[in-house]
């Protein structure tokens, strides 16, 4: 026996020292990936920063999906160029002032950016007109999406082939209602909401539009359609009523590039090499914004820390109390906390401009990120990007100044809760539950038991508490009556216009103009003072956490329909939230966007 249980140990233990073995070996094989890989980065750094500054005539403006927040160091793996929305607006202005440059080129088949990003930028790319540059839009597919920033170029020009279209069109919107499927799955999802209006979850209760929601779309598209009609009349010099009635009617539609040049649409037809040509353009003289970025901009610093700085800090994505290690896409009370640290170190600081980009998310973490902003002893303004809904408004509410854009999506004040029960899918696979339990609203937890009209009441109850809190925050900043805000709450969204108008924000302003509004106030706009960006960094164990999760993930079936159905992506980030989050209060709005033409533009996406 005693030989048995010998060799019986000696198995165990060759076993296990051979997996220990192999484990460390990956792991040894990965720190030293990592370690030669960054070897690599840093060199290739250097090098290009000994790299002469070549002279560029033009810069090629190809800019698409780009980000607001980055986490400096998080793009190791990452196959796309580590560049921000604020790296952008620092490069137009560098381009503005640079006496070489003598326009910019708008590659109109790669640009994809939000209603609000293409306001901003308009307001960038006439500053650098009136600078005497020269800009182009040069594209095969012009649609809704990059004709509205197409428009205000000296030159539009457009492929000379019948492939090639000017598509404009009218807005079409549609969304994925899921009540037949959960049905069909024996999954009913409680939703509990406080605002006639506040239509997250309905997705999952019912197989069609609420008519709350179909009027508050159709005014915000209404809105959007009718700036792109005067945007674009104005632009181009097209009568406003003619160019309506053309689109509505669909002869702007698929237009090919020679009627759209008839049409007064775009002004020349020509191939990309002949376009270059005509300009004297030569793969020595062009650079595209990516890379005059890099060769420009990137290790320069704005202004001068002497003369006062401000800080800019970025909250963008959906608000957690807890992201599991997740450092990049989503706002929590810890991050925006070391954000805040950061911030408060820097030389000379005199005030704070915080950036939004938020369709809000827990209601604890809002609360609690409010709170935190709110202890700093210098100004907080608030700039809001295309979204800052819900818990993007709430926390927005620590400004001293609030601006959106004419295209942000703001308000959503309201409180949503969701809760998966599965007690009818008990039947359908053949499974039964048994509980015990003890003490009122116990089943509220249950998710194998139905949702007792009294337990839905006492949920009701405690969310009538958040969303007086809510509202609290709101009135104490807007100074607005509760009664009159009751009226512009309960869920309902506006655009950055129309908040203006009845109050929930004090103006329209891009990112740069909100900084050199506070600077003015300050009393620094004469001087050449700081701008100074807050973004986290990885230290090298995050790095290693994260290309464990970045391997996993590529096996993930989420991560491929994120990356092939339209709307999958923020479809799949909602249901995370609404998961992380299961029976506790939401201040959250998210709108899906699918349509026929994925770059429609109306609506931000």
């Amino acid at each position: 026996m005693k030989f048995f249980d010998f060799i019986k140990k000696f198995f165990w233990f060759t076993l296990k020292e051979t997996y220990s073995f192999f484990l460390k070996l990956t792991l040894l094989i990965l720190l030293i990936f990592i370690i030669g890989f960054s070897t690599v980065a840093i060199l290739n750094s250097k090098l290009n920063g000994e790299k002469v500054k070549k002279n560029n005539d033009y810069v090629l403006f190809n800019v698409s999906d780009v980000v607001e927040d980055k986490v400096i160091g998080s793009d190791l793996l990452s196959d796309k160029k580590d560049i921000s929305y604020m790296d952008v607006l620092q490069s137009l202005d560098t381009i503005k002032d640079d006496d070489s440059i003598k326009g910019i080129i708008l590659s109109l088949d790669d640009i994809n950016l939000s209603s609000s990003k293409i306001e901003e930028l308009t307001k960038k790319f006439l500053e650098i007109k009136q600078h005497h540059k020269k800009i182009y839009a040069f594209g095969a597919y012009i649609t809704n999406a990059n004709y509205k920033l197409a428009s205000i170029a000296d030159e539009i020009i457009a492929v000379p082939s019948a492939s090639a279209n000017v598509n404009l069109t009218g807005y079409n919107y549609s969304d994925i209602y899921m009540k037949g499927l959960l049905d069909k799955l024996g999954v009913d999802m409680e939703v509990v909401r406080i605002g006639n209006y506040k239509s997250y979850g309905e997705n999952y209760v019912s197989n069609q539009m609420s008519p709350e929601l179909k009027s508050e779309l159709t005014r915000i598209f209404e809105n959007r359609y009718q700036k792109f009609i005067d945007d674009i009349s104005k632009n181009r010099n097209i009568d406003k009523n003619s160019l309506n009635n053309d689109i509505v009617n669909g002869i702007d539609t698929n237009l090919s590039t020679f009627d759209a040049r008839d049409k007064k649409l775009v002004d020349k037809l020509e191939h990309f090499s002949d376009f270059t040509k005509r300009l004297n353009i030569k793969e020595d003289n062009v650079s595209d914004i990516y890379d005059y970025y890099e060769k420009n901009v990137k290790d320069t610093k704005i202004g001068n820390e002497s003369n006062g700085t401000i800080a800019v800090i970025y909250a963008e994505g959906s608000i957690l109390y807890d992201a599991s290690g997740v450092t990049q896409g989503v706002i929590t009370p810890d991050n925006i906390t070391q954000k805040l640290e950061k911030a408060m170190k820097t030389k000379n600081l005199m005030g704070i401009v915080l950036r939004v980009n938020s369709g809000g998310g827990s209601a604890l973490a809002s609360e609690v990120i409010y709170q935190e902003l709110s202890k700093i002893n210098v100004p907080v303004y608030v700039s809001m990007s295309d979204m800052a809904a819900s818990g993007g408004y709430y926390i927005s509410m620590s400004g001293k100044k609030v601006f959106a854009d004419n295209a942000t999506i703001t308000g959503s004040i309201g409180v949503v809760s969701m809760i998966p029960k599965f007690y009818n899918a008990q039947n359908k696979l053949g499974i039964s539950s048994n509980s015990i339990s003890k003490g009122k609203y116990s089943d509220i937890d249950n998710n194998f038991a139905p949702l007792s009209e009294e337990s839905k009441q006492k949920l009701v109850q405690s969310m009538q508490q958040t969303y007086a809190e809510f509202k609290s925050r709101v009135t104490n900043n807007r100074k607005i009556d509760e009664n009159t805000l009751e009226n512009y709450a309960q869920g309902r969204i506006w655009l950055g216009d129309e908040a203006k108008n009845i109050h929930l924000v004090d103006g329209i302003a891009s990112l740069d103009e909100v900084i050199k509004t506070m600077a003015k106030d300050l009393g620094i706009d004469k001087r050449d003072y700081a701008v100074e960006n807050i973004y986290l960094e990885e230290d090298f164990m995050t790095k290693l956490q994260m290309l464990t999760s970045k391997v996993s993930e590529k096996f993930k079936l989420s991560t491929e329909l994120k990356e092939k159905i339209p709307g999958a992506k923020k479809a799949l980030e909602a249901y995370d939230v609404a998961l992380a989050n299961k029976n506790k209060p939401l201040y959250y709005f998210c709108l899906l966007y699918t349509s026929p033409s994925p770059r429609d533009g109306l609506l931000s996406r």
